[in-house]
């Protein structure tokens, strides 16, 4: 697999997809921000509830994130006609289509997700356990508490590995369900893993490696800079999207290609 290309092909297309198309990038800048604001709200009022009614914040919570997941449908809508092979970029048009493919890739992420949410909430629960214990000091026995640690260590392992391990099947499902049109398509594992076992299990993993790694010298470097990082990496946002969406799809279609969904 020539990585280079990959790279290449999938930056040339944030590139032309961009580029003199100033209204497009400011459009995908802001839907990159609006899920932000509802969370920061979320945050902000969940604070003061907390300190005068802590009654109201599951209710605040829950509020923000229902609120940012609507705002980010669009932008997510927008991904799914990258993923279909839509070249060059699409316009930020037909929102009521965006909104309903964001919808669906949403459920497919989130249903993905399940599995590292759960043994996300049991490690944090017991990592706040093993805390109360240890500063009340109800345990006596360092074996006991050795042994707490030593399960809540197996534990993240636990998670990094399930999450790794989603991350590689649902970085071809997103690309399948677009091209399918159909969520049930997302979790259709014997053409998933068929389609990577094509592509090669050992080439495809590293290729998405090479493309987190890019993703993320690129955020730490931004993120590094004073003051104006985050204002640059704010700007930058909608170009690591769109690289990113079509490397997944030119990484899909690095084998023979399936029909594409009627509109």
């Amino acid at each position: 697999m020539d990585y280079g290309k990959l790279v290449g092909d999938s930056f040339g297309y944030a590139k032309e997809g961009l580029f003199g198309h100033w209204g497009k990038w400011i459009l995908l800048i802001i839907l990159a921000i609006l899920p932000v604001i509802p969370i920061m709200a979320g945050v902000i009022f969940g604070i003061i509830s907390l300190m005068s009614s802590p009654g109201m914040l599951v209710a605040v919570l829950i509020i923000a994130i229902i609120l940012a997941v609507i705002l980010a449908l669009p932008l997510l809508g927008y991904l799914v006609l990258i993923y279909r092979g839509e070249k060059p970029a699409p316009e930020v048009a037909n929102w009521g289509a965006l909104f309903s493919n964001g919808l669906k890739l949403f459920i497919v992420h989130l249903i993905y997700a399940i599995p590292v949410l759960i043994i996300a909430t049991a490690v944090l629960g017991s990592t706040i356990f093993t805390v109360f214990l240890s500063a009340s000091q109800s345990v006596t026995n360092p074996e006991s508490m050795m042994g707490m640690i030593g399960a809540l260590i197996f534990g993240f392992i636990i998670l990094i590995i399930v999450a790794f391990i989603i991350w590689i099947i649902e970085a071809t499902a997103v690309v399948r369900f677009a091209r399918t049109n159909s969520i049930g398509e997302a979790f259709n594992f014997g053409e998933i893993f068929a389609r990577i076992s094509k592509i090669g299990v050992g080439s495809y993993i590293l290729a998405l490696i090479v493309m987190a790694i890019i993703i993320g010298i690129i955020v730490v470097i931004l993120e590094f800079i004073p003051y104006i990082g985050w204002f640059i990496l704010l700007i930058v946002a909608p170009i690591l999207a769109l690289f990113e969406a079509r490397f997944l799809c030119l990484l899909y279609d690095s084998v023979a290609e399936e029909a594409k969904p009627q509109a």
